[in-house]
């Protein structure tokens, strides 16, 4: 079958499986960054369309501009906000489309440094493993930080080919927007010195094309992420992209404890990206011999993200979706199985036989796990979508509420409403009163949320008032707060 046929219809199956569900709200896995993100997307096109200044939901009283990652994603998505109008699919289409390039930029960049077969192979399996298709339908930056790396690494790989300037500046381009959009990128250094150093040799360092690389991609990331701390400075409200060792990275105990390991190889790695049947053929495809010292490459970028996996521990244990980088050189190591020993013209053969049936366990796997994930984006199994629309109908469109949501940005986005987050050992008299002077006019909350004993003490509290209740049937509550 003609090389191009097949990658267009690898492409066409990709789309279909991340088209699925593309006006879903957002709710389900990981709405948490999906609702900030969201959110961010719908200030710009409310406010103005300043880039400089990201807005999230749950800046209580004041305008909400806050620390975070270079907003490219989110002001995209605004733009097509203002020509078609607000609707999360814009948000999940540009994802879509974003992975899409990035499959196909990964079988050029492994056709180039391996071959034909492992690169149809590697993008095969990029295009189908479970979190991947999931992921890069979310309303996310994930989809642009893999697809800009893999362009980046492949415009590097060109430049140092045919040195055409051309190369070069994409190249920087590409990896500086992957900076920006995750400063933890920065490992894409590994793979790209690799690279160098196959071109120059130990000369490499003297290279003053190499120092300009350097500074392209190193000035705005340290440009953009100054900018954002002097929000923070001034506004107080953080991603808590710096904080060292209380937050996602920097927690070096936490490597020594078996339950991390535990978690991110076999629950996240071995179960749900690679699904228990890809995850021996990524052991074997890593043992494989390697051809050519290209090839090679991709040692470098897993070697590199292992650095970014031990850097920000606590980050990839608590977010699975921090390790959707990892699939980048998996799938390539579980395309060079395939690509050099299944076949089906000899599927008589124990090999191919045993490619066959784990091929088979990977395709079911990916669909129950995908299934699974997509079930929690119905929103009639909500409650956080139902008590949402509740808030709605109940408030005026610029009351500002007190979410009691453990954190989770979800229902204030989804309510489309401003104010404060709060988890409920905090609703004592000195917190409500000092939100009230600062303009909280409600309470809403679901009571699951209400653990403890000293939890739901307060939520009785809360809701002794009948005057004062707007809303509650069991499940979820709306409280006015007394002046």
């Amino acid at each position: 079958m003609n090389k191009k046929f097949q990658i267009a219809c690898l492409l066409a199956l990709a789309l279909s499986l991340r088209l699925y569900h593309l006006h879903s709200p957002i709710i389900g896995v990981h709405s948490w960054r999906q609702a900030d993100t969201a959110a961010m997307a719908r200030n710009f096109h409310e406010n103005g369309y300043r880039f400089l200044y990201p807005q999230i939901d749950w800046g209580g009283d004041s305008e909400g501009y806050v620390e975070t990652e270079f907003p490219a994603y989110p002001f995209a998505v605004a733009l097509f906000y203002g020509i078609f109008g607000v609707s999360e699919a814009y948000g999940r289409l540009l994802s879509v489309i974003w992975s899409l390039i990035a499959i196909y930029f990964l079988y050029r960049l492994v056709r180039k440094q391996v071959n034909e077969n492992v690169a149809i192979w590697s993008a095969v399996f990029f295009s189908i493993l479970p979190l991947n298709v999931y992921y890069s339908r979310t309303f996310m930056p994930e989809s642009a930080l893999v697809m800009s790396s893999i362009l980046g690494v492949y415009f590097f790989s060109n430049w140092l080919s045919t040195e055409k300037a051309g190369y070069f500046a994409l190249s920087a381009l590409f990896v500086a927007l992957a900076c920006l959009l995750k400063i933890t990128a920065l490992v894409l250094g590994l793979p790209l010195l690799y690279l160098a150093w196959l071109k120059f040799g130990w000369r490499f360092a003297g290279h003053k094309s190499l120092w300009l690389y350097g500074l392209l991609v190193l000035a705005p990331v340290f440009l953009w992420y100054y900018h954002a701390h002097q929000l923070f400075l001034q506004y107080g409200l953080t991603f808590r992209i710096w904080e060292y060792g209380t937050d996602k990275w920097g927690n070096w105990q936490l490597l020594l404890t078996p339950g991390f390991w535990d978690k991110i190889i076999f629950r996240t790695l071995a179960e749900r990206f690679l699904t228990w049947a890809g995850f021996p053929i990524f052991l074997v495809g890593l043992f494989l011999r390697r051809q050519t010292r290209g090839e090679k490459l991709f040692d470098y970028w897993l070697a590199a993200l292992v650095i970014f996996l031990l850097i920000v521990a606590k980050g990839n244990y608590v977010h699975e979706y921090y390790q959707l980088p990892f699939m980048i050189p998996a799938s390539v190591f579980m395309g060079k199985v395939y690509g050099r020993h299944f076949s089906l013209a000899a599927l008589k053969g124990a090999k191919s036989l045993v490619l066959a049936v784990c091929l088979m366990g990977i395709l079911l796997l990916a669909a129950h796990r995908y299934h699974s994930y997509m079930k929690k984006e119905d929103p009639q199994s909500s409650d956080t979508y139902q008590l949402a629309s509740e808030v709605k109908r109940s408030t005026l469109d610029h009351a500002r509420i007190i979410a009691v949501d453990l954190g989770n940005p979800t229902l204030l986005y989804l309510c489309h409403r401003k104010g404060w987050q709060a988890y409920p050992n905090e609703l004592d008299e000195q917190f409500l009163r000092e939100r009230i002077e600062r303009g909280a006019q409600f309470v809403v909350g679901n009571h699951r949320d209400f653990e403890s004993e000293t939890d739901r003490s307060k939520l009785r509290s809360l809701l002794s008032d009948p005057q004062q209740v707007l809303f509650d049937d069991g499940r979820s509550f709306i409280v006015r707060l007394s002046e």
